[in-house]
């Protein structure tokens, strides 16, 4: 169950100053995600140039993402199907949103902030499972990051907000949410049943599923069939194996933990069994 492999504690004082290595990484992730927001607002005209390969990156990222979590949810809950759709309308909804482009902007900022949060909830279950783990998993979750940050402000950009908002909306969406998500991971989301955290992957992943598969594509623009297919499946490949990283060593845990636990037992009945003995 999804919810199993996250109900694990954390040695806070394995981090730096104290802090856990899941959270001194995505921070890392956010410093990324800013330094990308901080070149586009310093070179606008190169960032333009490439919005349409980076659009195309982050559009494969999302999906694969969504692609990846679906089943996840699906076996966690009957109603995650249903909770998939919901999601994918709720951002077609507010992406039609009064026909305008500010619609544009508010789905890929929800929608981005989603995925940023599920990559901070990854980097506390990477290092659950081991530090090399965490380390290797998180060279390429922050490395995608960089290209997130700058879409994101792009996009928010090209709707006629001024730089510092685009900016700020951007460091909010693509930077601040991750550390966020992997606050969760350590706190809020052991406290809940493998259903509810089913039922919560279902709704971003419908939301990752429609702004990767629908409303980013869009701003590809005029780039070619060749960089567009290479970018998109570049960015689904990257997300694919971040995700399977993530699984493997969270069914990893889960199955050394599960042999523990029979190993216990076993020991138990052992123990009960010499109880009887010394008793006859």
């Amino acid at each position: 169950m999804p919810g199993e492999a996250i109900l694990l504690e954390f040695d806070a004082s394995a981090g730096i100053f104290g802090w856990p290595p899941a959270l001194i990484a995505s921070i890392i992730a956010a410093l990324v995600a800013s330094v990308g927001i901080v070149a586009v607002t310093s070179l606008p005209d190169l960032a333009n140039r490439h919005r349409p390969t980076l659009a195309a990156l982050a559009s494969g990222v999302l999906l694969g993402t969504a692609m990846f979590l679906l089943p996840e949810a699906y076996a966690g809950s009957e109603l995650a199907p249903l909770v998939a759709l919901f999601g994918y309308f709720t951002f077609f909804v507010i992406g039609r949103f009064a026909r305008r482009p500010e619609g544009r902007a508010i789905t890929a900022f929800l929608a981005i902030a989603a995925h940023s949060a599920i990559d901070g909830i990854g980097y506390g279950l990477l290092f659950s499972a081991s530090e090399t783990a965490g380390i290797l998993g998180s060279f390429g979750l922050i490395i995608h990051e960089f290209s997130e940050g700058i879409i994101l402000y792009l996009i928010v950009r090209s709707v006629g907000m001024s730089r510092l908002v685009s900016a700020s909306l951007a460091l909010l969406g693509a930077a601040a949410t991750t550390p966020l998500g992997t606050l969760a991971s350590l706190t809020v989301i052991p406290n809940l049943s493998p259903e509810e955290l089913a039922l919560g992957l279902s709704f971003a992943a419908g939301a990752l599923l429609f702004v990767g598969a629908s409303q980013l594509p869009e701003e590809f623009g005029d780039l070619r069939l060749r960089p567009a297919v290479v970018a998109y499946a570049f960015g689904a490949a990257l997300a694919v194996l971040m995700m399977w990283t993530l699984h493997d060593h969270d069914h990893g845990v889960a199955h050394d933990d599960h042999e523990a636990h029979e190993t216990h037992d076993d020991h138990d009945d052992h123990g009960d069994d010499d109880h009887d003995g010394h008793d006859h």
